[in-house]
């Protein structure tokens, strides 16, 4: 895989885009993953409670759709 193996729940089948660097992860998720902040597999530690850094860890690596949900529309 040259993509990153985290998993986003953005849409629920989206992986980071960065390259990967070690056990399939890029350089920010296996950090995350050193930190203890991710599992091997990839999910984000329950015990994590910062939300900010839940975003930030589950949203690194996705490229922004201009998708636009229903209710958004005008």
């Amino acid at each position: 895989m040259k993509h990153c193996r985290f998993r986003t729940s953005f849409g629920g089948a989206l992986f980071c885009q960065d390259a990967a660097y070690l056990e399939g992860f890029c350089k920010f998720h296996y950090r995350a993953l050193q930190a203890g902040e991710i599992n091997e597999n990839g999910v984000i530690n329950e015990k994590i409670s910062d939300q900010i850094r839940r975003r930030e860890i589950n949203y690194h690596g996705i490229q922004k759709s201009d998708e636009i949900y229903l209710e958004d529309r005008k």
